[in-house]
């Protein structure tokens, strides 16, 4: 058995993480592939409070650590921007060097959950990346606050002897609900139904993730103690434009409804949050390790409509 601490369990990802792995559990009820989920939130577990975090490491028994938590708040992070007192740095970086301590200390094996808002996405610096490229070493204009903050984890968990893996997710979403808040799907589906559907950008580069597909490759880096960093995305690339005129089809039966918009001519508007244009994430080296196959962004799509 496998006993893993999920934090960040109450969150958007963690949450159905937890829910999904643990019903997985009957499907290898002997041996070392049964994981044994505790689930622990801020209420329970502190991360940003080195002594608390120490105390229930030595406490409590499990194997590995998958750490969800973050402030990924994109816009309400930028307010924090250059700020390292603010709990964006607090939570989203130096809670990190908590947990690689205590990892490094009690031989634990530690997921940190990552994105690809690590890179810039610009002209010239553009993706899609694989697993393997370098992450920008200084904070430019073309990186958020919340990106940098999860660019310097990475660096920190890159830069660790601990056992350790960076799996990195982009614009995650899923058929079930949550009541905390609207994934990349369900948000564009309710501005949809209100009327205020804005125009959707033609000339961004993203993955997507039905959620649920993260969980067999997660599973396996967290039982297998698989380090290295991993993309668990879809095996291709899309545009915002392009997603929700499928998901409008599959979902509302609706076609030729939405408008055209350009990320380049918003990010030149006046304080702007900076995001990635040309992003995007490859799989090919995560796919190969793990040996899975992931699904193109249509049938992620085809997944949540079917479960919706």
């Amino acid at each position: 058995m496998n006993r893993v601490l999920v934090i960040g369990a109450t969150g958007l990802v963690g949450s159905r993480f937890v829910e999904l792995a643990k019903n997985k559990q009957s499907l290898a009820s002997q041996g070392p592939g049964r994981l044994d989920i505790i689930a622990v939130d801020e209420n329970t577990l502190d991360i940003t409070d080195k002594s608390s975090v120490e105390k229930y490491f030595n406490k409590n028994p499990f194997d590995s650590v998958v750490n969800f938590a973050a402030i990924a708040n994109v816009d309400g992070a930028e307010k924090e921007r250059n700020n390292k007192e603010g709990i964006v740095w607090k939570l989203n970086v130096e809670a990190l060097k908590n947990l690689i301590e205590i990892c490094n200390k009690t031989d634990r094996f530690l997921v940190q959950i990552s994105t690809d808002f690590v890179f810039e996405g610009t002209t010239e610096n553009s993706g899609p990346y694989d697993e393997y490229s370098l992450l920008p070493k200084s904070l430019s204009p073309n990186l958020s606050w919340y990106g940098w903050s999860k660019n310097r984890a990475e660096y920190i968990v890159q830069s660790t002897k601990c056992r350790s893996a960076i799996v990195r997710i982009a614009y995650p979403f899923y058929a079930s609900k949550y009541e905390l808040k609207l994934d990349f799907a369900k948000n564009y589906l309710k501005l949809y139904d209100d009327g205020k559907l804005f125009p959707l950008f033609t000339d961004q580069t993203l993955n997507v993730l039905n959620v649920d597909d993260l969980i067999d490759p997660l599973v396996k880096i967290l039982v297998e103690e698989i380090q290295g960093t991993f993309h668990i995305v879809s095996n291709d690339t899309t545009t915002p434009f392009n997603f929700v005129e499928y998901l409008l089809k599959k979902v509302r039966n609706v076609e030729n409804v939405l408008e055209k918009g350009s990320m380049a001519e918003f990010l030149k508007i006046k304080d702007r949050t900076p995001r990635p244009r040309l992003g995007g994430l490859k799989t090919e080296i995560t796919e190969k390790k793990l040996g899975i196959k992931f699904k193109n962004w249509q049938e992620m799509v085809d997944d949540f409509v079917l479960n919706i």
